[in-house]
């Protein structure tokens, strides 16, 4: 009896050593909840997307719940009549299908949906909460978990990559990264090299999903190498176990997404033959570098090993597909690249939002306090967490640096920062040890504040691009399609950015969608608006095009009739109608669409 009062104790204890870090986590999905509380609202009731890319993820759910194929990736209401193939995978689909099926034994199939709109965002909220937590403990210690959680929800929220309605790849990489960096900082303690095998499933799977996290784990792949490279046979152990996961998991990943077709092809936008040929041979040499450990005695030896193994690694990349080390965008056609992705928000640099300092601070400042706090703490530190915190900090640089970029990145690297600036302010809170307990926290609490996205965005008002905003939102409300949607099926040509949200809310077909593989239709409607309105008839008979749609505002909107002030847009955006085109009346709709009359 006695044993088992000292283990009930024993399981007392570390269920009271839990509490703090719910009593963290809890709170902070329901600040996340009541912040995005009129959005969640707006996708129950009106089954609204505020964000192409979600759009365009439902509908391929909804053509996976509708039996095509696991490896299809084909759109095929996109860029008729053969459909376009798509870079993503199933991988984001699965956890989104079991949602939808689960919802669907108590809901209508449309409200199913929309129920897993608002479930999905919130549990990989909660997951990055408690894999931050997570990470803080390993780099830190216990008291930094709850200042992780508490940075981190004053920054996700503000980069829009969990709210309600979210169903795009982002917030699951996000997640993915985070787990992926915690393992394997774990991994580099001697006592614990299987972390970092399983640290290579996350990594796999996030390569499967999309190569968005690439460059953090150009990092993190180098990690364990270095760490062979300072450390000699003692780390080889650890190298071994990275590359016998790597040699598990990369392969699985790739089987899992890759239809057998398609093994040997090559893309610079998706995990393909030219990654997993690299990830294998790299793996390969981490295994043979840690066999031949004892007779790598020397610095020099180890260095020049593991420089071969790069070079094999890297050769093995540009044998495949040399194009590939450079824009993953390679292929995109370079007037699409100008009239639309140089306008789509998240894919501008970080220097087009000068005109708005508040954002800029708000946004790129806590990273630069994360990567100086990651740098400081492994200056102050020795031994293992010197190479812990110096391997977050060249992650965080690493990420400003791509932000710069693309802003996007932005949504990756602040969590890391965070968990630089939780391990900061733990830090101070020890050294603070004599302050009373509650005073101490509070204090430490409203720092973080003060350094956080949330925090700044506050304090210096930050308006961003509301308006801008607001003007495109009306053109891809929901409501806003309940006219079109009546008319029968038929090819669609309207503005690119329209093009996810005609597929997600009518049964159309449509030529472009704001997607960069969609060169063809794209490019088809970007000619077709900018010709004049002769030459335009004769793009649009000849591509079987059936209405044409236009809707004021936007930037792409704005940018071809800039480009083309007599083309086809700027007419339609004064109203004319050419005599090619017969004008559709639809009642409470912000769209102008008009079907082409019959050939003369």
């Amino acid at each position: 009896m006695s044993a088992l009062a000292g283990e009930t104790a024993r399981v007392h204890v570390r269920t009271r050593r839990e509490i703090p870090l719910l009593a963290a986590i809890i709170p902070a999905l329901a600040g996340a909840a009541l912040l995005t509380l009129p959005r969640a609202r707006a996708v129950w009731s009106a089954g609204e997307f505020y964000d192409s890319d979600d759009a365009m993820r439902a509908v391929q759910l909804r053509d996976l719940l509708a039996g095509q194929s696991w490896f299809d990736m084909t759109a095929r209401r996109l860029d008729p009549p053969d459909g376009l193939f798509m870079h993503w995978s199933r991988i984001v689909d699965t956890p989104l299908a079991a949602l939808d099926l689960l919802f669907g034994l108590l809901l209508a199939p449309e409200m199913a949906e929309r129920a897993t709109r608002l479930a999905f965002p919130f549990l990989c909220l909660a997951l990055l909460f408690a894999l931050a937590a997570f990470v803080a403990r390993v780099m830190a210690d216990r008291p930094a978990r709850m200042l992780a959680v508490w940075l981190v929800f004053l920054s996700a929220p503000m980069f829009m990559q969990f709210t309600p309605g979210r169903i795009d790849h982002h917030a699951p990489q996000i997640v993915l990264l985070m787990a992926t960096f915690g393992l394997i900082a774990l991994g580099l303690d001697a006592k614990r090299p299987l972390a970092l095998a399983a640290a290579a499933a996350p990594l796999a799977l996030s390569l499967a999903i999309s190569l968005e996290n690439l460059p953090f784990f150009i990092v993190l792949l180098a990690a364990p190498a270095i760490l062979f490279l300072i450390e000699g046979a003692a780390a080889s152990r650890r190298l071994l176990s990275f590359a016998l996961g790597l040699l598990v998991f990369a392969p699985l990943a790739y089987a899992a997404t890759v239809a057998p077709s398609r093994y040997g092809l090559s893309a610079c936008d998706a995990y393909s033959a030219v990654h997993i040929r690299a990830i294998i041979v790299g793996a390969l040499g981490f295994a043979a570098l840690a066999a031949a450990a004892p007779r790598l005695e020397t610095f020099a030896r180890r260095a020049i090993a593991l420089g071969l193994v790069g070079g094999a690694a890297l050769g093995a990349f540009i044998a495949s597909a040399p194009q590939c080390l450079g824009d993953p965008l390679v292929g995109l056609d370079p007037l699409l690249r100008d009239l639309w992705l140089s306008h789509v928000t998240e894919a501008k640099p970080l220097k087009a939002f000068i005109s708005d300092p508040a954002l800029m601070v708000s946004t790129a400042a806590p990273v630069l306090l994360g990567l100086l706090a990651a740098i400081v703490l492994a200056w102050r530190e020795h031994g293992l967490a010197r190479g812990r915190w110096a391997m977050l900090a060249a992650a965080i640089l690493i990420g400003f640096a791509a932000a710069l970029w693309q802003i996007r990145v932005f949504s990756s690297v602040t969590p890391l920062a965070m968990i630089a600036l939780a391990g900061a302010a733990a830090a101070l809170s020890a050294r603070l040890a004599h302050v009373m307990p509650l005073l101490r926290w509070l204090s430490i609490g409203l720092l973080c504040l003060f350094v956080s996205p949330m925090g700044l965005a506050v304090a210096l008002q930050s308006d961003g691009e509301a308006a801008p905003r607001e003007t495109r939102r009306a053109c891809l409300e929901a409501a806003a399609f309940s006219g079109l949607a009546a008319l029968p099926p038929a090819r669609i040509v309207a503005p690119v950015d329209m093009g996810a949200h005609i597929l997600a809310f009518t049964p159309h077909q449509v030529f472009a969608a704001p997607y960069h593989r969609d060169n063809r239709g794209n490019r088809l409607a970007v000619d077709a608006f900018l010709a004049d309105p002769a030459a335009a008839e004769r793009l649009l008979r000849a591509a079987g095009a059936e209405l044409l749609l236009w809707c004021d505002g936007g930037e792409t909107g704005n940018a071809l009739i800039e480009r083309a002030p007599h083309g086809l847009a700027a007419a339609l955006a004064r109203g004319e109608s050419p005599s090619f085109l017969e004008k559709i009346p639809l009642e409470r709709s912000p769209f102008h669409v008009f079907a082409l009359r019959p050939a003369q």
